[in-house]
């Protein structure tokens, strides 16, 4: 995740994701597909991403707009790459930047 080469490319559809996380939020099942980064440091204070996702909140189409990282990788599970299975590297990635974002302060409190 954090050294899959994303910025500058042109955003992916929802069909074609570069990653896919999902879990429980808002009461229910939640999957964020991220569409684009916009910064090679994802632990970096505010590194987003533009991401669809579909929470009981948002209906089955989801909602598309940007988001900090911080607000997906410490509460859901990476569960795609490319349309793939991740690989035990990747886990580890998303593993090392989850516990780096528990580190620092909430950047959002809706949560």
């Amino acid at each position: 995740m954090m050294n899959i080469e994303w910025i500058g490319k042109k955003s992916r559809t929802r069909d074609n994701p570069y990653a896919v996380f999902s879990g429980t939020m808002f009461g229910g099942p939640a999957t964020f597909k991220v569409l684009k980064k916009y910064r090679n440091d994802d632990a970096a204070e505010y590194s987003a991403w533009f991401i669809v996702a579909t929470t009981p909140a948002t209906g089955e189409l989801g909602d598309m707009g940007d988001t900090y990282v911080a607000d997906v990788v410490p509460h859901l599970q990476l569960t795609e790459v490319d349309g793939r299975e991740p690989t035990n590297d990747e886990k580890l990635e998303v593993a090392t930047l989850r516990a780096l974002l528990l580190r620092q302060p909430p950047i959002t409190d809706w949560f």
